[in-house]
C-alpha cells in the first residue's frame, strides 16, 4: 500500500501542472454549455426582453466559443492522461516492466486512485455546481457517469499506445468506425422509424445509462487486461469488438 500511496504522489507532481490549466477549462466549458442550455429553452437574457436578433447573435457567438473550449477541454483530458500513463507505458520498447520491479496490479492501481481524487471529482464537482445555478436541472447519468466514462475511455486509449500522438490516431479510428457503424444503422432504420422518428430514437438512446454502462465495462475491461497480461493485440481485439456490442445495445429499441 505504501509503494501505490507513493506512485500516486509521484504521478500527482507529474500531472499538477496540467490539472491546473485543466480545471479552469472545464468550469468554462461547462458554464458555456449551461448558458446555450438555456438560450436552446428560451430563457437566454435577450429572449427574455424580447430581441430575438441579438439572441441569436449570442446563441451563435456561444456555440462558436463553446466548440473552440470543448477542443481544448478534450486536448486537456488527453493530454493529462496520456503524460499520467505513457511516463509508465504499457506498449513498446519503454514499457514500464522492461526497467521496473512493479507490477501490472501495482500501476494500474496507482493511476487508477489518482484519477478518481483528481479529474472525475472536479469533473463531476464543476459540472453539478456550475450547471445547477445556471439551469436547475440535474442528471445522474450526465454528472456521475459519463466523467467515470470519458476518463476510462481516455485511459484505455492511453494503455494501448506508446505515445500522445498515436493514442490520437486509435482515438481517431475507433471513432470513425464507431460513427461510421452508426450511420449506417440510422440509414437502415430510417424505412421503419421515419426521418423524425430516427432523431427521437437517437436521441432517446444516448440519453439512456445502458449503453455507456457497457461502453464503461469495455474500457475497464481492456485497461485491466492490458496492465495485467501485457498482450496488446488481445487488447486492441477487445476494444474493437465492444463497438458493434455498444451499437447493439444503443440502437436496440430501433428496429
Amino acid at each position: 500500500m505504501s509503494l501505490i500511496l507513493h506512485l500516486v504522489r509521484k504521478d500527482f507532481r507529474r500531472v499538477r501542472v496540467l490539472l491546473g490549466i485543466w480545471c479552469p477549462i472545464l468550469i468554462l466549458s461547462v458554464v458555456l454549455d449551461a448558458k446555450i442550455e438555456l438560450y436552446l429553452d428560451g430563457r437566454g437574457p435577450a429572449q427574455e426582453v424580447g430581441t430575438p436578433s441579438s439572441a441569436e447573435f449570442d446563441l451563435a457567438v456561444f456555440v462558436l466559443v463553446g466548440l473552440l473550449v470543448v477542443f481544448f477541454d478534450l486536448l486537456m483530458r488527453a493530454a493529462i492522461v496520456s503524460k499520467l500513463v505513457h511516463d509508465d507505458a504499457t506498449v513498446g520498447s519503454t514499457a514500464f516492466w522492461l526497467s521496473r520491479p512493479i507490477t501490472g496490479g501495482t500501476l494500474l492501481a496507482s493511476k487508477a486512485i489518482l484519477l478518481a481524487l483528481s479529474m472525475i471529482p472536479a469533473d463531476i464537482a464543476v459540472q453539478m455546481v456550475t450547471s445547477s445555478h445556471l439551469t436547475g436541472s440535474l442528471s445522474s447519468s450526465e454528472f456521475f457517469l459519463m466523467p467515470v466514462v470519458a476518463t476510462a475511455v481516455f485511459m484505455m486509449l492511453a494503455v494501448l499506445t506508446p505515445s500522445l500522438a498515436r493514442m490520437a490516431v486509435l482515438g481517431g479510428i475507433i471513432t470513425g468506425v464507431t460513427w461510421g457503424a452508426f450511420l449506417v444503422l440510422s440509414w437502415l432504420a430510417m424505412p421503419l422509424v421515419g426521418g423524425e422518428g430516427i432523431v427521437e430514437a437517437a436521441t432517446r438512446s444516448v440519453t439512456q445509462s445502458p449503453p455507456w454502462l457497457l461502453l464503461l465495462g469495455v474500457c475497464v475491461a481492456v485497461i485491466c487486461h492490458q496492465y495485467l497480461t501485457r498482450r496488446t493485440k488481445r487488447s486492441l481485439a477487445i476494444a474493437f469488438s465492444g463497438i458493434p456490442v455498444f451499437l447493439l445495445v444503443l440502437t436496440a429499441g430501433w428496429f
